[in-house]
C-alpha cells in the first residue's frame, strides 16, 4: 500500500516540472534580443498573468542550453513568488507588478521575454549608466549580433525607439528601475548602424558630466536629399552621413577597418564622401584606432565643435572620471553572449581591445 501510493505522488510531481514555461529577465532578454533579426509579431505577446509555475528546473536548463546556444548562464528568469532558484545555471527575479499591458512575447514553446522597452527598464535595475546606454542605443538601433556574417554584424529593423520606451515608462511609472532608466533615455540615440558607431555618438554629443564633449544637434543617420551634381558623383538619389550636423555642413562618418577589406564599400565609401564634400559638407573620419584612442578623439572633438560654432571647454570636475566610465563601457557587446556562439565572428584587432572592450 506505501509504495502503490508513492508512485502517483512521484508521477504527479513530475507531471508538474514537465512542461517548460520560463520567462527570461533583463540581460538574459538582451542577449537574445541582440541575437535575432526581427521582433516577434504583436500576436507572440502576453501578459503577467502567463507568469505561474515558472521556477526553472534541470529539464528546462537543457531545453535553453539547446534552443539559445548564445545565452549565457546563469540564465536570469522571472518568477511571480520568491523561490529560489532550486538550479545553479538560473537566478530568479521577482515580479508582482501589476502591468498595464502585454509586456512579454513568446519567443519558442514555453519560452518568453520581457519586451524590448520592459528590457531596458530591467537592465536599469542592474547596468550602470553608460552600459545602460550603450544597451538603449543597441535596441533601438539597426543592428544585431551576427556570427555567420563577415563583421559579426546583421542589418535589422529597430526593435524599439527612444519614444515607445520612454512611453512605456510612462505608463509604468512604479515599475522598479524606471527612474534609472529615465535618466539614461536622454542620450540613447535611434537609429545606429553598429556598436562603434553608437559609442562614436555619445562620445561627441552627451554632456561633460557624463564624459562626453556635448556637441548640440547631431543627427544619426539622417537621410539626404543632395544636389544633381552629388548624386552623379555618389550614383545615388539619397545620402546617409553616419552622424551629422546639418545647419553647419558637418558629416562624420566612422570608417571600420573591416569593411574596408571590402573594396566595393571602398569605393562607395570614397563617393559617398566626395558627393557630401560636393555639397560644401566637411567631411571628419574616425576609424576604429581613432576611436579607441581618447587623445585622439579629443581632437576629432574639438574639429567638430569648430566647424559647429562650440569651442570645446570641459566644464564640470567630474569630466575626467566620467570620460574614463565612457572608455570602460566602450562599444563591445560581446559579454552579452557565449564565446563558443561568437566562435567565427571577425575581431578587429588593428587597436588594443583592452582600452574600449573590444569590437
Amino acid at each position: 500500500m506505501v509504495n502503490g501510493n508513492l508512485l502517483p505522488r512521484r508521477r504527479r510531481a513530475f507531471a508538474k516540472l514537465s512542461p517548460i514555461r520560463v520567462f527570461f529577465y533583463g540581460i538574459s532578454s538582451f542577449s537574445y534580443w541582440m541575437s535575432v533579426s526581427d521582433r516577434p509579431p504583436l500576436t507572440s505577446a502576453v501578459g503577467a498573468e502567463a507568469l505561474q509555475h515558472c521556477v526553472p528546473h534541470a529539464q528546462v536548463i537543457g531545453y535553453l542550453q539547446r534552443l539559445f546556444p548564445q545565452i549565457p548562464q546563469p540564465y536570469h528568469v522571472l518568477v511571480r513568488d520568491h523561490r529560489k532558484s532550486p538550479v545553479p545555471q538560473a537566478v530568479t527575479h521577482v515580479s508582482i507588478f501589476s502591468y498595464r499591458e502585454r509586456p512579454f512575447a513568446r519567443i519558442a514553446d514555453g519560452v518568453f521575454s520581457s519586451s524590448p522597452e520592459l528590457c531596458f527598464v530591467q537592465l536599469a535595475v542592474a547596468l550602470p549608466f553608460h552600459e545602460l546606454v550603450k544597451a538603449g542605443d543597441a535596441l533601438c538601433g539597426t543592428f544585431f549580433i551576427d556570427p555567420t556574417s563577415r563583421n559579426g554584424l546583421g542589418a535589422r529593423s529597430p526593435l524599439t525607439s527612444k519614444k515607445r520606451i520612454e512611453a512605456f515608462v510612462r505608463r509604468h511609472p512604479g515599475l522598479r528601475g524606471a527612474s534609472a532608466a529615465r535618466s539614461a533615455l536622454r542620450f540613447v540615440v535611434d537609429g545606429a548602424a553598429s556598436p562603434p558607431e553608437a559609442f562614436l555618438w555619445s562620445l561627441l554629443s552627451i554632456p561633460h558630466r557624463y564624459g562626453g564633449y556635448a556637441i548640440p544637434d547631431l543627427a544619426m543617420n539622417r537621410r539626404m536629399k543632395p544636389s544633381k551634381r552629388a548624386r552623379r558623383i555618389a550614383g545615388r538619389e539619397t545620402l546617409v552621413p553616419d552622424i551629422s550636423h546639418f545647419k553647419s555642413r558637418l558629416a562624420i562618418e566612422y570608417d571600420s577597418n573591416s569593411e574596408h577589406l571590402d573594396p566595393c564599400q571602398i569605393s562607395l565609401d570614397a563617393s559617398k564622401r566626395l558627393a557630401l564634400e560636393a555639397d560644401g559638407f566637411k567631411v571628419i573620419s574616425v576609424t576604429a584606432r581613432q576611436l579607441a584612442s581618447a587623445s585622439a578623439m579629443k581632437n576629432v572633438a574639438e574639429e567638430a565643435g569648430k566647424r559647429v560654432g562650440r569651442r570645446l571647454r570641459i566644464r564640470g570636475k567630474g569630466f575626467k572620471d566620467a570620460h574614463r566610465k565612457l572608455y570602460g563601457a566602450g562599444w563591445s557587446l560581446r559579454d552579452y553572449h557565449r564565446c563558443e556562439w561568437r566562435e567565427g565572428v571577425f575581431v578587429d584587432r588593428s587597436f588594443d581591445e583592452s582600452a574600449c572592450g573590444g569590437a
